[in-house]
């Protein structure tokens, strides 16, 4: 009973014309007196109206007062929704909430490595925007600092790459480079722990599991990266039926997404490299000649990708287009017929009857 009263009050208080009335300040004390309540239940449903309370305050108090709130907090989901509430300042107070943040961190480094998937996501999406945005120092270092290592902080950069997808895509307005840069010193740092070791790659070397660990890690990264791209450029939703039209500086997003799918695509690892020719596939038309440079040298020969069905089914079709509406690039172009040479021989090696019969068919451009 003492939660949904609590409850009510708090949606009260949440509405301005029961805010500013006379019963204004009574409803403030009594969801006050709540937020600090020993049941977790009351102390959720205060925490619901933690903005309301302090509506009258600037947003730097605003945030601090929150942030008191947050920090005495034990309860993973109270905390949850303090965090939720403190967010809503983060444009005006960018620099408060970056404190907070680092107190809260510095407090229960739980809250970010085991937490919910609500509360990390929450505090992950807050560090992203301080990160790209403001570029506040705390979650400017904390992110630069997993992104070093990514390996090592796969499951935190995963997260971040996810947090980053709208300010990677056409539309990421100014927070969208310093993204692409940050993601791209992450996917580096996975390419040169992947290929740190070259006898790590042999079947049936002795890894630690330290070795085992990082290696995921930096798969993890790559992918998780260039699947945040791939979103991010609008080729799902194409390949859903969804056919917006396609925003205007989407050679911007190419110039930045092309490096960094490149290095993704790099490891040789066949989700890693799926994920990346799928988008460069999908940017394609917007300079033909460098996305099939960058497609043929994302596909390795070693037979393991170009025997996925589902690699033909995206490649294939992208060869035949290309005979079609490229042919001087395909044919009478150096660079292009190699490259175009080159995918055509590892899909018809990895036994592909598509690009077998094409191979039978343009012997010359396959010669």
């Amino acid at each position: 009973m003492r939660d949904t009263a609590v409850g009510g009050l708090a949606t009260l208080l949440s509405w301005p014309s029961w805010r500013d009335s006379d019963a204004g300040p009574s409803i403030a004390s009594q969801v006050s007196a709540a937020a600090h309540d020993e049941n977790p239940v009351v102390r959720m449903r205060a925490a619901e109206a933690a903005w309301a309370m302090y509506a009258g305050l600037s947003a730097v108090n605003r945030v601090a007062a929150i942030g008191e709130l947050l920090l005495a907090e034990v309860s993973t989901a109270v905390r949850t929704m303090l965090v939720h509430q403190l967010a809503r300042d983060v444009a005006e107070a960018p620099e408060s909430v970056d404190t907070i943040l680092r107190h809260l961190i510095d407090l229960d480094n739980g809250c970010i490595d085991a937490g919910s998937d609500d509360s990390r996501r929450v505090i992950f999406c807050l560090l992203t925007y301080l990160a790209l945005i403001p570029k506040a120092p705390f979650a400017s270092q904390t992110i630069e600092r997993w992104c070093q290592n990514a390996p090592a902080h796969s499951a935190d950069v995963e997260t971040f790459a996810q947090c980053a997808r709208d300010y990677l895509a056409p539309s990421g307005s100014n927070g969208q480079q310093r993204a692409y840069q940050l993601l791209s010193v992450a996917a580096a740092s996975s390419a040169v722990r992947w290929a740190r070791d070259p006898q790590e790659h042999l079947g049936g070397a002795p890894l630690s599991k330290e070795q085992i660990a990082e290696r995921q890690g930096a798969v993890k990264v790559t992918y998780g990266i260039a699947q945040q791209i791939y979103f991010a450029s609008g080729a799902f939703d194409e390949e859903q039926g969804h056919f917006p039209d396609k925003p205007k500086d989407l050679g911007t997003f190419a110039n930045f997404a092309f490096p960094l799918l490149q290095t993704c695509a790099g490891l040789g690892v066949a989700q890693c490299v799926h994920e990346a020719v799928q988008t460069m596939i999908f940017l394609a038309p917007l300079n033909e000649a460098r996305a099939l440079q960058a497609i043929a040298k994302a596909v390795p020969t070693d037979g393991l990708y170009a025997a996925d069905s589902l690699a033909g089914s995206d490649v294939i079709p992208y060869l035949v287009r290309l005979l079609a509406e490229q042919r001087p690039l395909i044919l009478f172009d150096e660079d292009g017929v190699t490259a175009f040479r080159h995918l055509l021989a590892a899909f018809a090696a990895a036994g592909n009857q598509d690009a077998l019969e094409m191979a039978y068919t343009f012997a010359d451009v396959f010669r």
